[in-house]
């Protein structure tokens, strides 16, 4: 849809478009709409807001000359279109105007994402409050299916676990595993990577994930709340938002590693705390730090560092970053890592079209039924994992 309007718009980036998204959807806060200013002093002052609460405030203040002319001529019920990447995503209805306080910038929910650029986390001097109406809305449909699996399913128990799943490998399978094993419902929060940490785009390791519910795991089990349009998730930077989001959606346990980053893991008479022990006891959420997972080649399988009894030296290592590079060369990894047929999805997708003839390659080197069979890249990189785990001759 295009504006009809461009006198009665505000032009916002993909950071602003995420926190409406997440904001009229109540990730943050039962509260969902674009705050007034008597609302703001109150979080200001208390870190509260009717009770629940509150690391940040709504405060919307649009960078630009344009932008800002169009809020000061706003009235109240006013519709104002919200135009993101050339297309009106939604509109705001207008509350009230009022100044910004640039002072409390930092507390502002569209400025809280630290690895934004400077450019992009700017504020006017005018802000807007009232009621958002975002089109195309996919996290409403997730958090309908979430309200409809408890309820049919009667469950009780639902854990949450936070993934950049980039690239999704043997240790958060075991995490999941372990996850569902305590659970009757678990929410796999798939957050968008940072800047150059992304490899795969959003929908690859959606599907991903997808494929591996469909194929690995009980399906009525797990439900992928995708957070595609928002950065204020990305790498693990926020985990104060990561408590607040799955306990708006319905969690009772956030599983985090000990090593995610920004939860402060500190010891006091040998017990472990994290920075995040506050909204522990807010928000009522179990909040589990598990140990690192790694191959032992001793033990011969995937174990937490605080059970095998072997050194260092003996530990493969899930390292992301590793992983990525020898996909990124076009390699596979090892089986031990990820599995054959994950490592061949994702190479198919980074490298389309790589082999001149891929039928003549995957004749010369598989053996078939007898038959001509069409095959695809994906599923010469399987049968090829296949060659390399043959043991006979080495």
């Amino acid at each position: 849809m295009t504006s009809s309007r461009k006198n009665n718009a505000v032009w916002i980036n993909d950071e602003a478009f995420g926190a409406l998204d997440l904001i009229e959807n109540q990730i943050f806060s039962k509260f969902n709409r674009l705050m007034n200013e008597k609302e703001a002093n109150e979080i200001y002052e208390t870190g509260f807001l009717a009770g629940e609460p509150m690391p940040y405030t709504f405060v919307f203040a649009p960078h630009g000359k344009r932008n800002q002319e169009t809020i000061k001529n706003a009235s109240k019920g006013d519709h104002i279109e919200l135009i993101n990447g050339g297309k009106v995503v939604g509109y705001i209805e207008v509350g009230e105007v009022f100044k910004f306080n640039a002072e409390k910038s930092s507390q502002d929910i569209f400025r809280a994402n630290e690895a934004a650029p400077a450019q992009q986390s700017q504020s006017g001097e005018l802000a807007v409050s009232g009621e958002i109406k975002i089109y195309d809305d996919k996290l409403a449909e997730v958090r309908k299916l979430i309200e409809e699996v408890k309820r049919e399913q009667n469950v009780r128990k639902i854990s949450a676990i936070m993934l950049t799943a980039e690239p999704f490998n043997r240790a958060h399978e075991r995490l999941i595993r372990m996850t569902i094993d305590s659970s009757d419902l678990v929410l796999l929060f798939l957050l968008k990577s940072h800047g150059a940490d992304e490899m795969m785009s959003f929908s690859l390791k959606k599907s991903v994930l997808e494929y591996f519910i469909q194929n690995y795991v009980p399906k009525n089990r797990l439900i992928i709340v995708p957070f595609e349009n928002s950065n204020l998730f990305s790498s693990h930077l926020n985990p104060t938002l990561e408590c607040i989001a799955a306990h708006r959606l319905g969690a009772h346990k956030l599983i985090v590693g000990q090593n995610h980053a920004g939860i402060g893991m500190f010891y006091d008479h040998n017990v472990a705390h994290t920075v995040l022990e506050r909204y522990k006891n807010d928000l009522n959420l179990d909040i589990v730090v598990l140990p690192e997972l790694v191959y032992c080649d001793e033990c011969k399988t995937l174990v937490s560092t605080k059970t095998c009894p072997h050194g260092q030296h003996h530990h493969i290592k899930y390292h992301a970053q590793t992983l990525k590079t020898l996909l990124l060369a076009g390699i596979l990894p090892p089986a031990i890592l990820m599995r054959r047929d994950i490592s061949a999805m994702i190479l198919s997708e980074l490298f389309p079209n790589r082999f001149e003839n891929i039928q003549k390659l995957c004749d010369d080197l598989f053996p078939s039924n007898g038959l001509l069979e069409k095959q695809t890249e994906r599923e010469f990189y399987e049968n090829l994992m296949k060659l390399y785990q043959t043991t006979s001759l080495t």
